[in-house]
């Protein structure tokens, strides 16, 4: 009812607008005798009226939202005044004989169109104003001026149910005391205390999509006041689709503060080997394999087959994926890869033309608990999926690897390290082979910890925060190669690509990030202080782990890395594969692990990699 409500009393408004504004131009036309003439054109009010109401329902005027008035829509409103003034006038000439002074009809369009135009345009203002009155609570700082914080800047304005913009701030010294959108630049960061206490700023949006973790760390560093708010523009990584808009801001989150450089994907490549193709992901109910899910999606595959042994990771993941990617077909398998009698009736089924194999047991000490578990899914599991995937004319084969498979000193690790040989060795059987042999192409892509995966110690951290603490570190100088999980997956996605057969591609991580300053970070974007609020509690190296991870053995440091054609990716020069002792070796292994001869395990795995130095005393 309100809503008719309100469109009739626009309806009467403009009625009366356009008749107050032939009486106007009469006036200016024609003085004080201007009486004399509206009997003459008394006719005109009528017609110009029902004219009018005609081109307006016609080009439904009275459909749209006023308080959003935008140049459209005021290019609407002199279509329907120029439309509904030409008509009439046209119609009383013609059909009625009675002509018009051009002034008349000019000075009527003018002010119609002053008329019309102008109260739309005084309600938005109204909107805008009263919206800033009742819900002005949130007092917005904008941290740079630059295209991301003008979209923002201009949004907030628009929408001022989000707060009032009082201000930017950036480092750029041309920009300071300068306008946007009439909002002032008012300072750098180094003054922003001094800002947001004269402001009274209760939040902060970082809209600077391209800042480095250093960056973002410094400008965190520099807000003072714990009861601010500070949001951020996702990095360009994120911004996958490269759209800026306030949906888009979020909490700040520790990989944030990481810093990674703009990944950029080769688009019509990765397009090329995905579109329209049959694609399998294992583990594509857990974390890494559920975000390659989300970004295989992009390049519309022809089918996604996601596989994984929990049926509930696959429930959620295939939820999110129906709703954001309706148009892909997907089909969820509950399967284990150890399973190869299953394992073979399912590549047979599906055919795939892509295999990305995520699926991996990864807990460090619990694989140290459980060695015979890590080698049937690390190392049997692997052999399963890589080997139906060549049977079936797979096209490609990604095998996502880990740092730990350096110099191991886990069981996981050792166990990366030997699924890493076995695909290397795959892959080396088919370099040469013709293209139209439609030979598997197999590649294995190397990286470290990622953020946000099942297990990591961010999650963790964040339960312990929310507990009050304390905060587990291992040691005061632990460091580990961190990736976000949308980066890490359009790398592996990319690495897929650039795959000829044989090779072990290496992400570039950046550099290692010691895990107490990680704790420290979290700690305070929680709003709390370190050791002050919540306690760090040094705990010890637990079994497996090591203090630094590396991504190179000693021979690979010592080659020079591959080109790959992508600048955050290398090849790494790894050892060449005795293929029939490695099968040996496997097979031997599983014999030991369906034993649960842990201590042969153990043994087998240095004899097959030399580097593995087992951390196991704390077990004994």
């Amino acid at each position: 009812m309100k809503k008719i409500f309100r469109s009739f009393s626009w309806i009467v408004l403009d009625i009366i607008f356009i008749n107050v504004s032939l009486i106007l131009s009469l006036v200016l036309r024609f003085g004080k005798g201007w009486r004399a003439y509206f009997y003459v054109y008394r006719e005109l009010f009528i017609y110009l009226s029902i004219s009018f109401l005609l081109f307006a329902f016609i080009f439904k005027l009275y459909k749209r939202i006023w308080r959003y008035l935008s140049i459209g829509d005021l290019f609407l409103i002199a279509e329907v005044v120029t439309g509904g003034i030409f008509v009439s006038v046209l119609y009383l000439n013609w059909m009625k004989g009675i002509a018009f002074p051009r002034t008349i009809v000019a000075l009527t369009w003018f002010f119609s169109l002053a008329l019309v135009g102008g109260s739309r345009l005084v309600w938005r203002i109204y909107c805008e104003r009263k919206g800033v009155f009742e819900k002005g609570e949130e007092r917005i700082l904008i941290i740079g001026a630059g295209d991301a914080g003008e979209v923002i800047s201009r949004e907030i304005i628009r929408r001022p149910d989000l707060g009032k913009l009082v201000g930017f701030v950036d480092d750029d010294k041309e920009k300071i005391g300068k306008r946007i959108h009439n909002i002032k630049v008012l300072g750098g960061i180094e003054g922003i205390n001094n800002i947001l206490e004269k402001e009274q700023v209760n939040t902060v949006i970082i809209a600077i999509p391209t800042a480095s973790g250093k960056e973002i760390r410094r400008i965190i560093d520099n807000i003072k006041n714990k009861e601010v708010k500070i949001k951020i523009l996702p990095g360009l990584y994120e911004l996958v689709d490269g759209k800026v808009s306030v949906s888009r801001i979020r909490e700040v989150r520790i990989e944030d503060l990481l810093g990674r450089e703009p990944v950029e994907l080769n688009l019509e490549e990765i397009s090329g080997y995905l579109k329209d193709k049959r694609v399998l992901v294992t583990g594509g109910g857990g974390s890494i394999g559920g975000e390659l899910a989300k970004q295989i999606c992009r390049f519309e595959p022809g089918e996604l087959i996601l596989l994984d042994h929990s049926e509930n990771g696959l429930f959620h993941i295939n939820l999110e994926l129906e709703g954001k990617w309706p148009g892909v077909e997907i089909e969820l398998v509950v399967a284990d890869i150890r399973d190869r009698e299953k394992m073979d009736k399912i590549f047979k089924k599906y055919m795939p033309e892509v295999v990305f194999h995520a699926a991996a047991h990864k807990h460090v000490p619990m694989m140290e608990y459980h060695p015979d578990e890590a080698i049937m899914n690390n190392i049997i599991g692997t052999k399963n999926v890589a080997e139906l995937a060549d049977n079936c004319g797979a096209e490609r084969f990604v095998f996502i690897s880990t740092d730990k498979a350096i110099n191991p000193t886990s069981v996981m690790g050792a166990s990366k390290r030997v699924a890493e040989m076995m695909v290397k060795d795959l892959g080396s059987r088919d370099i040469g082979v013709e293209e139209s042999e439609n030979k598997t192409k197999f590649v294995a892509v190397r990286f470290g910890n990622v953020l946000e995966s099942n297990g990591s110690v961010v999650p963790m951290f964040k339960k312990q925060i929310a507990e009050g603490g304390p905060v587990t570190v291992t040691s005061s100088e632990v460091k580990r190669y961190f990736m976000t999980l949308p980066e890490a997956s359009q790398l592996v996605i990319q690495a897929g690509a650039l795959g000829r057969g044989g090779e072990v591609f290496v992400l570039d991580m950046g550099e290692p990030i010691k895990v107490l300053d990680l704790a420290r970070e979290l700690i305070r974007l929680s709003g709390f202080v370190p050791d002050e609020d919540i306690e760090i509690k040094f705990v010890g190296l637990r079994p497996g782990e090591k203090m630094f991870e590396e991504i190179l053995t000693e021979k690979e440091r010592s080659r020079a890395l591959g080109d790959s054609g992508h600048e955050k990716i290398f090849i790494a020069q790894v050892e060449e594969v005795d293929g029939e002792k490695l099968e040996k070796d496997i097979g031997e292994l599983e014999v030991l692990a369906k034993e649960m001869d842990t201590e042969g395990i153990i043994r087998k795995l240095q004899e097959m990699v030399p580097s593995y130095q087992p951390n196991r005393d704390m077990l004994m």
